[in-house]
């Protein structure tokens, strides 16, 4: 096949759909199967499915685990690691307590655990445990998402994580290839699409920075009927932080990092370490920079085809 053929074959949009389906398939495929080998866990994402590590973790958080060796696990009431562990009663549940406690005995670790809820104690129900319960440590959580398999009841699986995943690549490739024609279209083809992609700029810019707003200061509380609790909410980042000063008392202080944010809380005996969060509010404000740029990229070279054919005799 020579390279002028392949040029041609490029230009076809059949062609160019089946290869970009194709290379979403083999992202999407590389990242179910990469995940567990890079985190070294069967388990690397879990959804939050109960109240007991509020206000650090949110019911329908979906949390990233990583493997880690119990003796190098962190201990204590306010810094220590956050686990994900198998109920000793029953081990085909899993729970999601800080680690408060560990002490050496013979070759495993004897863990006691406490969820951040828990005001009062000194250990959960389950403690101490043994090490080789061990799930994993979290080391991310990622708001809203996790809602969905509560509802289907597969808070263990990964495919929630897949098909998340899968649904933003689609979506960001609709958006981004919506109205291309370019040079082949004719005149009055030309001036229609053009109005189409007005409406729809407009549309996805309404609709971006309207999610960026809620994933900064929005709070919405629905049903989850068949699951524990039968109610969920999510938050914003700032409304999260303002929840995290209403549930504690304590005083909660916000550190920013690129994609991601931490919640800390300030109480009299030091300070309580959060989890670093997935940013929806940064994601939206690249999507929105990214998305705009490209589409006044389409319109230069839209007005530009549109010369050219104004000019043909």
């Amino acid at each position: 096949m020579t390279v002028k053929s392949l040029k041609s074959l490029w230009g076809r949009e059949p062609f160019q759909t089946l290869l970009t389906y194709a290379l979403i398939f083999v992202i999407v495929l590389g990242f179910y199967f990469g995940a567990p080998l890079v985190l070294g866990t069967e388990y690397p994402a879990l959804t939050v499915a109960s109240t007991s590590m509020l206000p650090t973790l949110n019911v329908g958080d979906l949390i990233i685990v990583q493997k880690v060796d119990p003796a190098y696990i962190r201990a204590d009431r306010l810094t220590g690691d956050i686990l994900v562990f198998r109920n000793p009663r029953n081990p085909e549940e899993f729970i999601v307590h800080r680690a408060v406690k560990k002490e050496k005995v013979g070759s495993y670790y004897l863990i006691t655990t406490l969820g951040d809820y828990s005001k009062y104690g000194e250990k959960d129900q389950f403690s101490p445990w043994n090490s080789s319960l061990l799930i994993g440590k979290v080391i991310a959580r990622i708001p809203y998402i996790g809602n969905l398999p509560l509802l289907v009841h597969a808070e263990k699986d990964m495919y929630i994580l897949l098909l998340t995943t899968l649904a933003i690549l689609f979506i960001l490739m609709l958006v981004f290839s919506f109205g291309e024609g370019g040079q082949e279209d004719k005149k009055e083809e030309s001036m229609r699409k053009a109005d189409l992609q007005i409406a729809f700029f407009i549309i996805i810019n309404l609709l971006i920075v309207g999610f960026l707003v809620f994933s900064l200061f929005g709070t919405f509380t629905f049903p989850q009927p068949g699951a524990t609790p039968q109610e969920a909410t999510i938050r914003g980042m700032y409304a999260d932080l303002e929840f995290h000063k209403n549930y504690t008392g304590a005083e909660p202080f916000l550190t920013l990092g690129f994609l991601h944010y931490r919640i800390d809380l300030l109480f009299a005996e030091g300070v309580r370490l959060g989890v670093l969060t997935f940013s929806w509010a940064q994601v939206a404000i690249l999507a929105l920079i990214t998305f705009n740029a490209w589409k006044i990229i389409d319109f230069v070279r839209n007005i530009k085809a549109l010369k050219a054919i104004n000019l043909k005799p």
